[in-house]
């Protein structure tokens, strides 16, 4: 009878989501959306020390067996690229990242064929851990931004970038949290 009851109930709850979803408001219904493509989809887990100009096809076939569903295209408008040189991207919806942080989606840039920049998105309020992971996993790495004279802006916030050199390129971060907006990792290999 349990049984009987709670999937009477799943049912309730169902129709009534699926009745109030249109009238939500554009920005909820972007996260209810968002949150069901994440649903069930694979940690993402490759080092962002470890990042390197590989070729497109290596890169969106590693990302495949891994079990992502990337969605790709070119012809990239100026708003879609990380810098001017981007031509191609391919994403992804991931649950985690890392040392089970909670991740929403990873990017991937490319420019002539190989990979440029990876964007990686995390849920808003997982800064205290994407935090922790960063010191931890690049406290071997030069910060760039503790060099003297250094100036690398801020984010879109107003936040203070923190800056690393890794082996083929550099990762930026937000220094501080911005309470409701997802922390974003970025690489960008070296020119």
């Amino acid at each position: 009878m349990n049984i009987l009851k709670t999937v009477l109930v799943a049912g309730a709850l169902f129709a009534a989501g699926t009745l109030l979803y249109p009238t939500l408001p554009q920005r909820y219904q972007y996260e209810i959306a968002d949150w069901y493509e994440r649903l069930g989809t694979p940690t993402y887990a490759e080092s962002p020390d470890y990042f390197s100009a590989r070729p497109q096809h290596e890169v969106i076939g590693e990302n495949k067996a891994r079990g992502h569903e990337l969605k790709c295209y070119g012809n990239l408008g100026p708003a879609e690229r990380i810098d001017a040189h981007d031509d191609y991207l391919c994403s992804a919806h991931i649950s985690h990242a890392y040392d089970n942080i909670p991740a929403r989606l990873v990017t991937f840039f490319f420019s002539d064929g190989k990979l440029h920049n990876v964007r990686i998105e995390f849920a808003a309020g997982s800064f205290p851990k994407l935090q922790d992971y960063l010191t931890r996993k690049l406290a071997d790495y030069t910060r760039l931004d503790q060099l003297p004279g250094a100036r690398f802006g801020t984010d879109p916030f107003g936040k203070k970038l923190v800056v690393w050199r890794v082996k083929q390129g550099l990762i930026t971060a937000a220094a501080e949290d911005t309470p409701g907006q997802p922390p974003i990792i970025l690489w960008s290999s070296y020119r």
